[in-house]
């Protein structure tokens, strides 16, 4: 039996059919068909106070559980008021699947009201971007973009519905999408029994890493975001070989904190015993990187030493930067379980002992106290610690003892300001029993501190912990060390007062003294729902060790810390 049903009535019920349950917005009057099928649907609409924050919502949820995750927004300023998100998630490799409005096909190139080109703007930030100009086209479309979005290095992709196709019909069975849900589903067995056949071809790659692991004398894993999903195989292939690791920021927590092999984050504001053991190592093995600046330094000084074994499931990052003696273009999942049964003979006594003496060089900051303390003063349970971008991020990846990589979201390739607030959200209503914490900064809180509304809103469990320095901490500290102290913008002249301006939201608010002690900040960290607690800190306080631009890892600027 056949039916006819709307082109947004196709959508919203495709999305039901992913198991998406909830999506981000911010109508407007290009998008409304879809918003009117969504209102029929079991899908709960979240309605952000602006499209950044929508789209970073989307990206909670996507960062949190690894599923596509969709957001809808309007046309004109709409689209431009997303691309920040959508920039960010393509940089970090999130799946995202963005539906916007868009003018009726027969105004387009008119100039009409809120019209933009949106596939020509966004198309450098997405994997692909669609837009329909025959109702049909959807049916494969939404497939293939979904499918798209969450595969292979993942990331967003960008669906630009005019508004007349959203109303137009189309004919399907009733059972079209069930259909399409079992072919997708033996598409994607297909697709695994098919890369089965191809580890034969493992077989030179692994010979040749073995001879370069068995003759190196220093050799070091450099892990990144691309490694997180295998993070319990590779804590099994460091403890079983005794080969140390340094990670990247999005790779932070693939090794416990504790670990013994763990030499801690590198790159500009990276740990000494990472950065200098990146100095003298013969043998780097990168896995899921892109040998970016913040990490590498200055390139065409990096590793000079080491010889370079590259895996990753984007072929394109391979010899992007940094040329590899050895590579391989595959997901890391089907490498590791070969690596981890090998018989490795590892000498590389000389080198633990050489890591040892550089841990003895002190890195004391009073963040990492505050951390630890705040660390203790949580609740046990699930947990996600999430930053805005600052200094406070790069002290809390510093410091902060992650268990595991999931638990750690924040913005890496693109540094995005206004990340934390809205992607908590997004996490939080993904995670209902979850303890989702945010580090923000006094500068980066105002970027979307409209979405308190939403949190209040939802009435998630949400606490926000406001680092205020009253500065705009690291440019201040740049201005400091290379413009001779010339504090221009850095430095803010007003300030509101949060305590009233949660008041003003609904939420609650308490200021800690991190110098006496943990007790009432435990007691706060107790109570159920959104809150913010603020932290005053000297503006005085840097993030080090600093990697000055152009110069190597090893070049590194420490400053000694007071109280």
């Amino acid at each position: 039996m056949r039916e006819q049903i709307t082109v947004s009535q196709y959508i919203i019920s495709f999305l039901e059919s992913k198991g998406i349950q909830w999506i981000p917005g911010v109508p407007g009057g290009t998008i409304l068909p879809l918003y009117e099928s969504l209102a029929a649907s079991n899908i709960e609409h979240v309605l952000a106070r602006h499209e950044q924050g929508a789209g970073f919502m989307a990206q909670g949820r996507a960062r949190s559980t690894g599923e596509v995750s969709a957001v809808f927004v309007s046309s004109g300023p709409g689209v431009s008021n997303l691309i920040t998100a959508v920039a960010d998630a393509q940089r970090d490799s999130i799946p995202l699947l963005v539906f916007s409005g868009q003018v009726p096909l027969a105004l387009t190139g008119t100039d009409a009201f809120q019209e933009l080109p949106t596939a020509s703007i966004v198309s450098p930030l997405v994997k692909k971007v669609y837009k329909i100009e025959e109702p049909n086209q959807i049916i494969e479309i939404l497939e293939e973009a979904y499918e798209l979005s969450g595969s292979g290095k993942m990331g967003p992709v960008w669906i630009d519905l005019p508004k007349d196709i959203q109303t137009q019909r189309i004919e399907i069975s009733n059972d079209h999408l069930a259909i399409k849900l079992q072919q997708s589903e033996r598409s994607l067995a297909n697709k695994e029994s098919e890369e089965n056949t191809t580890y034969e071809s493992l077989d030179l790659f692994l010979q040749e890493f073995k001879s370069l692991l068995e003759s190196s004398q220093f050799p070091l894993l450099y892990l990144g975001g691309g490694a997180k999903k295998e993070f319990l195989r590779l804590r099994e292939f460091v403890s079983r070989f005794q080969i140390p690791a340094v990670t990247t920021l999005m790779g932070l927590g693939i090794l416990g904190k504790d670990d013994p092999m763990n030499l801690g984050m590198m790159g500009m504001h990276g740990t000494i015993v990472a950065n200098e053991a990146l100095g003298v190592c013969d043998l780097l093995i990168a896995i899921g990187v892109r040998f970016d600046d913040r990490a590498t330094g200055a390139i065409q000084k990096f590793c000079n030493q080491a010889k370079i074994i590259h895996i990753d499931i984007d072929a394109r990052e391979i010899g992007k930067n940094k040329s590899a003696n050895l590579s391989l273009h595959k997901d890391i999942s089907e490498v590791l379980p070969f690596l981890i049964e090998e018989d490795f003979c590892i000498q590389n006594s000389n080198a633990l002992e050489q890591i040892d003496v550089w841990r003895q060089i002190p890195e004391q900051h009073p963040m990492k106290n505050i951390l630890l303390d705040f660390a203790s003063a949580m609740p046990g349970g699930d947990h996600y610690i999430l930053t805005d971008v600052g200094q406070h991020q790069m002290w809390v990846a510093q410091y902060f003892p992650f268990i595991t990589p999931k638990s750690w979201i924040t913005s890496g390739g693109q540094g995005t300001m206004g990340f934390g607030l809205p992607t908590a959200i997004g996490v939080a209503l993904s995670n209902k029993e979850a303890q989702v914490f945010c580090f923000s900064g006094d500068g980066s809180i105002m970027m979307n501190l409209q979405e308190l509304s939403t949190l209040k809103e939802q009435n998630l469990n949400v606490k926000v912990i406001l680092v205020n320095n009253e500065h705009l901490g690291l440019v201040k500290q740049q201005q400091d060390l290379f413009y001779g102290s010339k504090h221009s913008g850095s430095k803010f002249h007003f300030h509101p007062d949060f305590s009233l301006l949660c008041q003003s939201f609904g939420i609650g608010y308490s200021e800690w003294d991190w110098s006496l002690g943990t007790a009432e900040l435990q007691r706060f960290l107790e109570k159920k729902g959104p809150a913010m607690i603020e932290v005053r800190i000297p503006s005085s306080w840097g993030v080090y060790p600093f990697v000055p631009g152009g110069k190597s890892n090893q070049e590194y600027v420490l400053e000694k810390v007071t109280m």
